[in-house]
This record gives C-alpha cells, structure tokens and sequence, in this order.
C-alpha cells in the first residue's frame, strides 16, 4: 500500500520514521510499497519551530525531545555530533530542534530509497481529497496535481492563534507572535501582548533583544506567568499520581468541577502543594508571583509542575470520559490553570521575564474583557471598567486547533468525510485516532495525529505524547483489528448526568457521539448529524413545495406507551391521513445506516389536515433524544403549519407497559434510562417548538376516561371541531384492528429489527385502558421519584386541563389527586 502523510512537522515526521524502519527492515510484512509526504510550508518546522530568535526557547527540556522510540537519547547523540553537547535539563532554541527534525526527515527518507522503496516528497498543500469507488485517496495538491495512495494520515499540526477580538486586517495587529518584528524599535511605544502563557512569554524574550526601547504589558484573563520548571528534576513519590488514578478510572463519568477539585484536594492530603486551577487569584502580583517560583525552582523545591507532569496519562484518562459539555466546561474555566502550572517555563526565560518586569519594560495586566482599535492605537478593555492603550498589538494567545480555515479540512467536511470537533480538531477515534465521518463511522483509512486530533485528545501538541500516539496509529495500520463496538453505559451516575444536560437542553447532546448498541444502532452518530440526515430525506418529497402546499400537521408527541397509537388511529378514523412515526421511521433507518424513505404526505389542495405521531424512546438514546420538528421546519414545513400536541401518562403506568413491552429486547437499566431520558425530554420539544413559533396543546391520556367529552375538547382546541363525530371515537368496528390496513393508521417501513409482533393492541372504539403497576418494584419506583417524573406529569396534567378548559369538577374526576403543577 502507498501511505500519504500530509504535515511534515513533528509528527508527520514522526510518523515517516516509523514507516521507514518498519518497511526496510520488513517488519510490515512487506505491506508499505510507497510512502509520500507534503507539506505546505516546506519542511521548515512548522508554526512551532520555524522562529529564527533563540530567545524562542523549546519548553521541554533536552532529554525529553528525542522522537524515536525506546531511544531517549537520540536528540542528545545528534546534538553531541554536531558540537552542540549539553546537559539533558537544558531547553535549547526551538530553531536546534528544526534541524533535528529535518535532519531526520532526510535520514528516514535516504533510508527508504536505498531500500527501494518509493518516496514522494512534495512542498505544497493538499486542498482537496475524494475517496475513488474503491476507497482509494485521491489527494489534490494547490498546484492542482492529484495523487493516489491506499490510506491517509492527517498530521497539520495547529495554526496561528485565533483572533478572538476581530483585529485582522488592522495596522499593527500581529497574529504571529514567532514572526520576525519589522516595526520601528522607540521610545514612548508600546506593545501589548495578548495572553501571558508561553507563547507570550517567547513573544516577551525575542521582543527584549531586537526592540530595547519599547514597552511592553501582557494583557489576559489572569495577569499572571506561568510557574517556573526546576533546574534539576526532583524526585516525587508516585502518592499523588496513584491517587488520582484511582479516582478517574473508578468513574465511567468524569464532570470537570469534580476532577479540578479532586485534583486539587489530592495534591494537597499528599504533598502539602497547593493548587488552584480555576486560576482566581486575577488580582496578583505577576512580579511577586514570579519571584517566588523562580525561588522554588533554582533551590530544587518540589512544585506543582513536577506533580501534574507525573499524570499527564491520567489527564488523558479523565479527559476521554468527560462528556463534550464538561470538556468545554474545563476549558473555559480550568485549562488556563492547568496549563499555567503543567506548561511551566524554563528557568532561563522566567529569569529574563523578571529582569524585565524589574527593570520596568514589561508589565502585566489582568481581567482582559476585549480589545478594540481607537484612534489608530488599541485599547483593552478590562474588568471593572478599567483600560490600557497600545499602540501595536501581538496575538500570543497560543496556537489555534480549528481546521475550519483549511481548504483540505473545508473539502473534507462538506463531503461528510469529516466532522468538525467544537473544541478544535476533527472527530476521530481516542484509542486508535482513526478520523470518523460526519455519521460518526471511522473511515478503515484515514488517521490523524497531534493537532488535528483536539477535542478527542487532551494533548494534541506535545511531542512525547504525540510520539506515542504515532506509534499506535502505525501498529494500526499495519495490524488492522478494525473498529471495536462502543460500549454503553448505564449507571445510575450516567443517567444523572443526562438527565442534567436534558433538564438544561444543553448543547452538547446534539454533538456528543450516540454509542451504537449493535443492533437498533449499528453505527455511531452524532444527533445533530442524524437529524440533517431525517431532513436531508424529508426534503426530497417536498423540497420544492410553496407554503401553501403544506397541509397543516397535528403532530402528536410524548414518550412511547402514552396512549399514542389509539389516539393516532382517533383521527384517522375521523377522516385525517394518520401517519405512525414518519419522522422517526427515517431516523431509525439512518441509526441502522439504510437511507430511509421519504414521506409521502398528501399536499394541502387534497387534504388540508394530517395528523402524525412521533414517539420518544425505547431502544437507543437517538430516539430518546430527537426533536420531531426540527428536521421538518428545516426542511421547509412552514410552522404556521404545524400544531404540537404534547402526550403524556401516569408515570407508573407508562413505565410498567415498557418494562412489559420490551424488557426481552433491552436490557432493564438501558430501558430505564431511555424511559427516564425520553420523559425529560419534553422540555426540550416543547421549547424548541414555542422558539418556533408552533402552537402547542397538551393531552394527557388519563382525559380519556371521558373520551368523547374530551376528545371533543381536543377537536375544537385545535381547529378541528367541524371534524369531531361521535362516531369516531365510539365506533371503530373494523377499523380498531390498529395493525391491520382497514385502520386509520398508516405505518411507514421500519427496518425490520424494529418490528414487534403484538405491539399494538385493538379496540372497538377511543376509550381509557388502565394498567396495573402492582409489578413495578421499589427500585423501579424510586426511579420515577428521583428525576421528579411525577412532578413533570402533574405539570402536564395542569396544562391540558388549562388548554381543554375542563371544569373543576371533570378535571377532579379525571385526574383526581395529580391536579396541580410540579414542585
């Protein structure tokens, strides 16, 4: 197979070493018959290494950068060769390890060629990809040359940081803070460097040497550096380390507020060290702060940085379980001190950071809001009302991971082929980085390593990490044991932390990957993705269609087992086309991967009312979770057009016919959850549908003790009296053998897994079936107590006895003692 590597910067690089010393040593089998690597800066070490200052100091230390495996001693060997010996605690010129890097590239290369082996080195970007009809890559060069290879390992490292105040295009706003300063170097001029991490510290050094007449502050969030590595490494005990492991792997969940605190609570029983990464202290001294970690690290103290380098694995570990909310939630407010007190700087630049701030030419500000450009100078907006003028603003808020700005990426997402992670990077797979389409399927071969791996991976930039990242992507490739079945969990502390999200309509369920069961879902997929799938095929059956070709849809919704299919049945009788699940029938095909169908539904000048149900639950979470409108109003149904009709049931009741429906289909803690997380999601349908700006009613099965008093309410609440008839709600005959084709239901083809033989019952006419729940268990029953799903059925008992206008003594006498909204 020909393997192309696209990014030639540390890890591709990284990546070509392996692949050469396994093909000319045939430890693959024979299996590489060409390797090609591009690069569109030309291999000049990237955004990380390419700086010409040695001010820009590399932020591990010497003995730490070899990129061979089992051989930590490389980079120093190659170092002593070269007359360059040092010390392995030395951080050397970040431009030293460029030449490392490209003198290996050139090795792996040579070493290849005289094997004969086929190598393709080519400057330049790769813009666009496509997979022929037999999965081969084609990739195309910017000078529009195509080249094929059998597999694809992404490895584009990470860009310029983001402009996160909208400066681009305005005079004196660097967006590069390792590019070579052109600007006059004078008195009364000042810079301002956004950010106070390593990147501005480098920016701080190199500014130093080459402009030793400017000012400059650093403007961030905190106002502080961050801490200081030791001169020598010091000996830690494994406590810390130990004990953090045991709280993160006996978690199937980790929520960020947890981890920090317990982090935190940890390091503190165990070492005495204290560390607070919510980094508060915005009102520190940056010079007193400074001072005292140089203290620490030239007299050998132990630090926090010693510590949180120690469990850089479990970070990792703990990270992989959270979920996309809680990521994000460590990000906002956690990743700044972590990477404050882990990313620590070299002795040798805190000292010079020092020796500036003492001297006066650099100083530093905290609580930065927002900075904006004012008078042909910039002024920073910060806390409390407070600002501070620059005249040249240098962005060195560290690198940014989105690849949204790369035309290959571009490319790639709009075939589907990928995803774009909302913390940066691409969706790939966090055990073996196989890069997943926007179904969420791992492609057999494309992978990705370092930066475009963020979001899925903690560390996308570290060269040890990365190092053994591309070891496993390349046992990957060469072993193949392809994609393993995702697991789900159910446990009582993943239900809460669903039910949470549901409860907050948070918007990491519509991104978070849905874990495939095996059999009602075989494939991975991200909620979001599955509903443009439902409204990309809804749209082909009336795409083109003018508002008034719609007719007006009563959709009814509720958790499955509200009473649903009989009131479907209801207004087919009564003359409406009823429709079993449209919806949901397309996004059970796409859970399964088959396309599904259209919906043929009638236009409004040969029926101007239809009526659908779409039910919540029971298999997959995908079904728990969807919103029934969403992909109808995208795909163009006018909301003007549509009615919601919120379903609901006694909860011991409903729960008692799903555990006696479908307990041989789904295991009890799965189905519990479904039903729990189904329930709760009425919020979310119910809002998004007022957002909308669709009518909603509720119906609450229980009105059906009197059935033709209420249904007769239901018609006239929804516009519909002139179709009310007795008749049709006491006298089915036939037309109640709710499966069969003289009913007034029309069911849509479902994947066959889906059908249940007996599901639906018949009946003579609309009427109340009680159900006894005397089987449901205490645990059961707590259940329902314990996420308030007693609470929320009162509620809707309020609110159909509101959107009825039922009297007080009906109300009384149909729903008894749940009158009354939640608590």
């Amino acid at each position: 197979m020909i393997i192309s590597i696209v990014g030639g910067g540390a890890t591709g690089i990284t990546i070509l070493r392996h692949l050469a010393e396994l093909a000319t040593s045939g430890r693959d089998h024979h299996a590489i018959s060409g390797i090609q690597l591009f690069d569109k800066s030309g291999f000049d070490g990237g955004t990380a290494y390419r700086t010409q200052s040695d001010r820009h100091l590399l932020n591990m230390k010497a003995s730490t950068m070899s990129i061979r495996p089992g051989d930590p001693e490389e980079f120093l060997r190659w170092l002593r060769v070269r007359g360059l010996s040092c010390h392995g605690n030395k951080h050397l010129p970040r431009m030293v390890y460029r030449d490392y890097l490209d003198a290996v590239r050139l090795a792996a290369i040579a070493q290849c060629r005289s094997a004969g082996l086929s190598v393709h080195v080519e400057d330049a970007e790769i813009v666009r990809m496509r997979l022929s009809p037999d999965r081969d890559v084609l990739l195309t060069t910017d000078r529009n040359i195509t080249h094929i290879s059998s597999l694809l390992v992404l490895c584009t490292g990470h860009n310029a940081p983001d402009d996160h105040y909208g400066l681009t295009g305005i005079p004196n706003y660097l967006r590069d803070p390792y590019a070579q300063f052109t600007f006059a170097d004078r008195d009364g001029f000042e810079i301002g460097i956004l950010g106070s991490g390593l990147s501005a510290v480098d920016t701080a050094t190199a500014l130093a040497k080459t402009h030793q007449a400017v000012r400059m502050t650093c403007l961030s969030r905190s106002g502080l550096f961050p801490t200081v590595q030791p001169a020598t490494v010091p000996a830690i005990t494994n406590d810390f380390r130990d004990a953090l492991h045991r709280y993160v792997s006996s978690r199937e969940r980790i929520e960020a507020d947890g981890f920090a605190a317990r982090l935190s609570e940890l390091l503190l029983e165990t070492t005495g060290i204290r560390c607070d990464l919510s980094c508060r202290n915005v009102d520190g001294d940056a010079l007193s702060d400074l001072e005292r970690n140089i203290l620490r690290a030239e007299t050998g103290d132990l630090n926090v940085h010693s510590y949180l380098v120690s469990v850089i694995d479990v970070m990792c570990d703990a990270w992989s379980r959270m979920s996309d909310a809680e990521k994000m939630r460590f990000m906002d407010l956690y990743n700044s001190g972590w990477l404050r007190n882990r990313s620590a700087m070299p002795l040798e630049n805190a000292i010079r950071i020092r020796d500036l701030m003492r001297s006066g030419r650099l100083s530093a500000r905290a609580r930065l809001r927002r900075v904006t450009a004012i008078d042909g100078r910039f002024r920073a907006i910060l806390g409390e009302g407070d600002h501070h003028d620059v005249d040249c603003v240098i962005d060195a808020t560290g690198p940014s991971y989105r690849p949204d700005a790369s035309p290959l990426y571009q490319d790639m997402q709009r075939q589907g082929l990928i995803a774009f992670d909302a913390l940066g990077g691409i969706r790939c797979g966090y055990d073996d980085s196989r890069v997943h389409d926007r179904h969420g399927t791992p492609h057999p071969n494309i992978y990705a390593v370092g930066g475009p791996t963020k979001g899925t991976h903690f560390y996308a930039a570290a060269v040890d990490v990365n190092m053994r990242r591309a070891q496993i992507v390349v046992d990957s490739i060469l072993n193949p044991k392809g994609p393993k079945m995702s697991t789900i969990t159910t446990s009582v502390e993943e239900t809460d932390r669903l039910a949470d999200l549901v409860r907050r309509d948070d918007p990491s369920l519509d991104t978070m990957v849905l874990a495939p069961d095996g059999k009602y879902q075989t494939r991975p997929a991200a909620l979001d993705e599955l509903m443009w799938e439902v409204r990309d095929c809804l749209g082909e059956a009336f795409r083109h269609w003018a508002p008034e070709d719609f007719p007006t849809l009563y959709c009814a919704w509720g958790r499955c087992r509200v009473g649903s299919t009989a009131l479907t049945n209801l207004f087919g009788v009564a003359g409406m086309p009823s429709y079993f699940q449209p919806v949901k029938a397309i996004l059970r095909h796409r859970l399964v991967g088959n396309a599904g169908e259209p919906w043929a539904v009638p236009v409004a000048a040969e029926q101007p009312h239809v009526f659908s149900k779409e039910m919540a639950g029971p298999y997959v979470l995908a079904e728990s979770l969807f919103l029934p409108l969403l992909p109808l109003i995208e795909a163009g149904w006018p909301a003007d057009k549509l009615h919601m009709i919120m379903l609901d049931r006694d909860p011991a009741s409903s729960l008692a016919s799903w555990l006696e429906k479908w307990s041989d289909r789904v295991p009890e803690d799965r189905l519990i959850q479904n039903y729990v997380i189904s329930t709760l999601n009425a919020l979310r349908v119910e809002s998004y549908a007022r957002r909308q700006g669709v009518a909603v009613t509720r119906y609450v099965y229980e009105a059906s003790k009197d059935a033709t008093g209420s249904v007769r309410k239901l018609f006239d609440r929804l516009g519909l009296g002139a179709r009310f008839t007795e008749s049709a709600v006491t006298d089915w005959r036939e037309r109640g053998q709710i499966e069969s084709e003289g009913s007034g239901v029309t069911f849509l083809s479902e994947p066959k897994v889906y059908t249940v033989v007996g599901l639906h019952g018949s009946d003579t006419a609309y009427r109340y079936r009680g159900r006894k729940t005397a089987s449901l268990s205490d645990a059961q029953l707590a259940v329902i107590e314990r996420y308030d799903i007693n609470g929320i059925y009162r509620a809707s008992v309020a609110a159909c006895v509101d959107d009825l206008s039922l009297d007080a003594d009906t109300a009384m006498r149909l729903f008894g003692d749940r009158l009354g909204t939640a608590a």
